[in-house]
């Protein structure tokens, strides 16, 4: 009795002095990632909706997309500092000294949620990634920066992560598997390792694990195993990778996880199956793979065999998100193939802040949540004309209308390619006969992720192999830009149709290495040292001359350019690709997916050689048969 007083009297005192303390009672860690709402602010919005206090904002005469109801109806929208207090008539509400913003024949929805994207691979700096999310209607998206992981550790995620909060974007930050990944057999440069891997995990920022690969469970993964056991200790999300796994393998990981997600579903089949298992699908629509659509024709209007979906990106390359769309585009995509707009849009906020343990404070637009607004003119076409996050102004009229700069970036992360230049003779493959030998052949099918395991009969010239732009056979090389190591793998690939010159890059899953593939070696050459010399980046090189590049000299991955520029030099590289002969859109994308020695199948290039990958393993092989 007498410790119930004293809870009574804690609150009471709370409320009457307005304080901001610490409640007495202990909660989850994992509740602090998105501040709550403190028990001033909580009454603020009491009164707000009552009337007693004005709000500070309120969004006049729209159309509220209801994403618990799947309904649409008219509605004010009142907001008090970041938050929403009252959704309704609002006229009492409103003082003197609230802003109105009329949004008549309007309509308002929840900000997105990207349910997963590897974001450096927009090559975009997070200062301009953030413009460009929230110009589409991305206010939140789960992301590892693993790319920067890569290059600079824990120390390099701080820097991105920090640099995207100030847009008004909300970081889901999700340790990245895919950096950890690269400890493995083939490519490791040290930087996230199992210890890096479980500091993150404690951080105050991190909402779990990115890229849980589920064959990695089924075969008892020791350290991936521990990683995950560690998150779910501390209520973790599992952002999941199920690629290639099914019945007996697939249900056992998920008797392990439990409660994850996957963005690898690549038919309407293998979205059920999972679906089934109470795993959360995040259908993915990017650069590398446009699995949306494809898979809701397949559905046939059986939406409810995907369960509570949502949408992903996994990799968008800059060019397709500023010319074409984002997140805006993925709900475009749902209600053209049939969805409701508002069950699209549900799937875009609601689903996926459900499954992240958010939806108390975002994916909706409700009484006490987050004034995150989307404010939409044409909703069929997912028109966004203006975005609030926290309750302020991110986007007016179609412009970000935020005063931000990007900070400066220090001289070890503009100086990441540790390289000498290398000659014609660096990425030659000679042999000891002059006799034709079998060469085992990456074969490039159109799929950006599975190749197939060719051989072909080859002559040596003078002692040497060389490419055959006859039979669409291209030389492909990786080299390690980061250990001086000298470790460099080189090969052949079919099937990218090429007929001239060469193309090079320093971006790809799990490395990012320096990557060429190119019909001879002088232009190979010319392609590899503009990357060494540039500090990173796409280059196209024809007849000796660079002929297309864009430079990304943040830690090789990303460009400092405004994300307008960064957009027109992507297009103008992948046009000047696609002028060597080649018929892929995303082409570098491709690329980066060649030498991804992992995860899979079945051949791809590492450092080390040539290597035949199936979900069970990973196993160098020869690239000459002799």
């Amino acid at each position: 009795m007498i410790c119930s007083i004293y809870k009574i009297f804690l609150v009471y005192q709370v409320y009457q002095d307005g304080l901001e303390k610490a409640e007495p009672f202990t909660q989850n860690k994992r509740e602090m990632k998105m501040n709550k709402a403190s028990m001033t602010e909580k009454i603020n919005l009491l009164h707000t909706a009552m009337g007693k206090k004005k709000a500070d904002i309120i969004l006049r005469g729209g159309k509220v997309v209801d994403v618990y109801t799947q309904q649409i109806y008219s509605a004010d929208v009142a907001i008090c500092n970041e938050r929403i207090a009252y959704v309704g008539n609002a006229a009492h509400t409103i003082g003197p000294d609230t802003k109105i913003v009329d949004v008549s024949h309007k309509w308002l929805a929840p900000g997105f949620i990207d349910g997963h994207l590897h974001i450096g691979g927009t090559h975009l700096s997070m200062t301009e990634f953030g413009k460009v999310s929230l110009l589409h209607g991305g206010t939140a998206l789960a992301t590892g920066f693993f790319e920067i992981a890569i290059i600079q550790s824990l120390e390099g995620i701080r820097k991105f992560l920090n640099e995207l909060k100030a847009t008004g974007v909300k970081p889901l930050f999700v340790i990245p598997m895919s950096a950890f990944h690269q400890n493995e057999k083939f490519e490791n440069t040290m930087t996230f390792t199992e210890k890096e891997a479980l500091e993150a995990l404690e951080w105050e920022e991190c909402y779990g694990v990115n890229e849980v690969n589920l064959s990695r469970i089924a075969e008892e993964n020791q350290q991936v195993l521990k990683i995950v056991d560690r998150a779910q200790q501390l209520g973790k999300i599992l952002v999941g990778h199920a690629a290639g796994i099914h019945g007996k393998e697939l249900q056992g990981a998920m008797a392990f996880c439990g409660y994850i997600s996957d963005h690898e579903a690549d038919s309407a089949y293998d979205a059920e199956e999972k679906a089934r298992l109470g795993i959360t699908i995040a259908l993915r629509d990017g650069s590398v793979g446009e699995n949306l659509q494809d898979i809701l024709e397949q559905i046939n209007g059986e939406y409810e065999k995907l369960g509570d979906f949502g949408f992903s990106t996994d990799e968008s390359d800059p060019s397709r998100m500023v010319y074409q769309g984002y997140l805006d585009l993925k709900v475009k995509i749902a209600i053209k193939k049939g969805i409701k707009p508002a069950t699209a849009i549900r799937a875009a906020s609601l689903n996926m802040a459900r499954f992240f343990r958010i939806d108390d404070e975002i994916g909706s637009i409700t009484p006490g949540k987050r004034a995150d607004i989307l404010v939409i003119d044409d909703l069929k076409e997912v028109h966004i004309t203006d975005v609030l996050t926290d309750g302020k102004f991110a986007v007016r009229n179609g412009e970000y209308c935020r005063d931000i700069n990007a900070p400066q970036y220090d001289k070890k992360i503009m100086n990441s390619i540790c390289l000498q230049q290398i000659t014609e003779e660096t990425i030659q493959i000679k042999v000891d006969t002059d006799k034709s030998v079998k060469v085992n052949v990456i074969g490039m099918n159109g799929n950006p992720l599975i190749t197939d395991p060719l051989q072909y009969m080859m002559k040596p010239e003078n002692g040497f192999i060389h490419q055959d732009t006859d039979r669409d056979i291209a030389k492909i090389v990786t080299m390690d830009r980061h250990n001086i190591s000298g470790k460099i793998g080189i090969g052949f690939i079919h099937g990218f149709g090429f007929r001239k010159g060469a193309i090079g890059s320093s971006c790809n899953p799990c490395s990012e290495n320096i990557n060429l593939i190119g019909t001879n070696d002088k232009d190979m050459v010319v392609a590899a040292n503009f990357l060494i010399q540039n500090q990173g980046g796409y280059v196209v090189v024809c007849e000796g001359k660079i002929i297309a590049a864009l430079r990304l000299p943040i830690g090789g991955i990303c460009s400092e350019l405004p994300y307008e520029e960064v957009a027109r030099g992507m297009r103008e590289v992948e046009s000047a690709a696609a002028t060597l002969g080649c018929c892929f859109q995303s082409i570098f994308y491709k690329l980066a997916f060649m030498v991804y020695p992992t995860q899979f199948p079945s051949y791809k290039l590492s450092t080390h050689g040539l290597v035949n990958v199936s979900v069970e393993k990973e196993e160098l092989i020869d690239l000459i048969c002799y």
